[in-house]
């Protein structure tokens, strides 16, 4: 889908749970349509550029140029000559001196002629424009002035932040959803799903027309393909061609959604967006540490989404688990929460320079990846911007950048940060219960304090002749019988203890509560 399509369908079906909603797209492949969704974004608009990247040089290029140089004059507060800049509805009604521009005739428009400083009023009249920026508008209105989302009905803001404009509320991404109800269609008077609906509305739109319905060894592939991403076997294909009751599909639908290849297939859509990786290819740490900053634990999370997926895991639970997992309360009195901790892992995977010398900037670098990963994977939003200045567009501001960045120097994904030079250590959580932990630790304790004493009682055993068994100092007939005895009592409760050890615990790369030792940060902070 494009950046329109996808914001029409989120508004209209993102409240839906999303076992419906694919279950729905898969049996509106009944109709035939559904195959047709991805030709849309293809569709040329303006001859030149297609309708996504013109949405997209919009949104890179040309909004945030008008917010930053024309809105201060033109915008939600003011509109000196009567002309604001907010909408491409406003710049075709332009103000006193007509419209301000001219779809397709950049040369005609006004507002080319007033930042070229080639007409009365020059704008902006504190400095003109830079080449690269008169070009960027020249461009977009020699394209048509696309301007997405415009003419969209949106809830008018009632309040906001202060400062940003109702243009900049506005946003797609900021409105509430909506769900619609089954409609009817008006052939044959039966109910239609909102998801035909919608798929008809977008290729009626681009003067298409819908493929005829798909026969059954057609639609059996394509569902599928798209749920588990394999083809069907010989005898599924053939027990679907036999069933000729009216839920024969339905019945397809249910099994594939509920095969483990489901989670899967589309479990990895997911791993994609949060920039999972199995391990980092990188040269090892200087001292020997890579291994310690090596995320072996990563396939833990991995397994995580395949069966949240498969468990239709509500998607606010879904997020919750992410961004604290390890808040949340353990099913057992004493056990951890092992899904809590491993979706926490999302946290830990990320792209920094670990080994910089500079060791308060790699922890400054991590918690601007997790800005990052949360902003755009939950909230469609790019917040990073805002590290260095006020988001030219989106209502972030640095300071709501920075009230984030003190959550997350809050809690640590670090053991520690390393030496200088060195690889930081990534902070691994025991998936177990205390118990398990304090006796593995008082067993370690004991096998090193049986240590201790035996070196102690055994001088160095004396070179044994070439060939000859080793020789120990308790074999030693000048051993005293005393000390013998002592050497054999504690010899045989250390390799009892051995026996018992409690193996290593699994671990996870969890987010934990306070900051990381050793930083700038070691505690919870503002």
């Amino acid at each position: 889908m494009n950046a329109k399509m996808s914001a029409s369908y989120r508004s209209r079906f993102g409240g839906q749970p999303r076992r419906e909603v694919l279950k729905a797209g898969a049996l509106s492949l009944l109709g035939g349509t559904l195959f047709c969704v991805p030709l849309l974004s293809a569709v040329a608009v303006g001859g030149e550029v297609d309708e996504r990247d013109q949405a997209d040089f919009f949104e890179r290029k040309v909004r945030p140029l008008l917010v930053e140089k024309c809105q201060k004059c033109h915008g939600a507060d003011k509109s000196r000559g009567n002309l604001r800049l907010r909408s491409r509805d406003e710049v075709l009604q332009g103000g006193d001196s007509g419209p301000a521009a001219i779809p397709g005739k950049p040369d005609e428009s006004l507002l080319i002629r007033a930042v070229g400083y080639l007409d009365e009023p020059r704008m902006p009249p504190d400095g003109k424009l830079s080449e690269s920026e008169i070009d960027v508008l020249k461009r977009w209105v020699a394209l048509g002035m696309p301007w997405p989302n415009a003419g969209r009905e949106a809830v008018e803001p009632s309040a906001g932040p202060a400062g940003w404009t109702t243009e900049q509320l506005r946003w797609w991404a900021f409105q509430p959803l909506r769900v619609e109800a089954p409609s009817l269609d008006a052939k044959n008077g039966q109910a239609r799903h909102p998801i035909d609906c919608f798929v008809d509305e977008q290729i009626a739109a681009a003067g298409l027309a819908p493929f005829p319905p798909a026969e059954k060894r057609t639609l059996i592939r394509r569902a599928t393909f798209d749920l588990v991403g394999l083809p069907p076997t010989p005898a599924e294909v053939e027990a679907f061609l036999r069933d000729e009751s009216p839920d024969a599909f339905d019945k397809v639908v249910e099994r594939l959604l509920a095969s483990p290849q489901y989670g899967e297939r589309w479990g990895r859509h997911w791993l994609d967006l949060v920039r999972y990786a199995d391990y980092f290819e990188g040269k090892p740490g200087s001292h020997g540490s890579a291994g310690k900053f090596e995320i072996f634990e990563a396939y833990r999370y991995r397994d995580w989404v395949v069966q949240s997926f498969n468990r239709d895991l509500p998607y606010d639970q879904f997020i919750v688990h992410q961004i604290a997992g390890d808040r949340l309360a353990a099913p057992g009195a004493d056990a951890p929460y092992v899904d809590g901790l491993a979706a926490t892992t999302v946290l830990a995977i990320g792209a920094w320079d670990n080994g910089d010398a500079d060791k308060d900037k790699v922890l400054s670098d991590i918690v601007d990846d997790q800005i990052n990963v949360v902003g755009q994977t939950f909230l469609g939003l790019t917040l990073a911007c805002a590290r260095c200045h006020d988001h030219k567009f989106d209502p972030i501001a640095a300071e709501d950048y920075y009230a984030l960045a003190g959550m997350f120097y809050s809690s640590r994904v670090l053991e520690n940060l390393g030496t200088k030079g060195d690889h930081t250590v990534l902070l691994r959580t025991p998936l177990v219960a205390a118990d398990y932990l304090n006796r593995r630790r008082e067993q370690l304790e004991r096998l090193a304090q049986l240590k201790a004493e035996l070196d102690k009682l055994q001088p160095p055993a004396p070179a044994a002749d070439a060939g000859a068994p080793p020789k120990t100092a308790a074999s030693e007939p000048s051993a005293p019988a005393e000390a013998r005895a002592k050497i054999a009592e504690l010899t045989a409760e250390r390799d009892r203890l051995q026996t018992e050890l409690l193996p290593e615990p699994p671990k996870a790369l969890a987010a934990a509560d306070g900051g990381t030792p050793g930083s700038l940060f070691p505690s919870i902070q503002d």
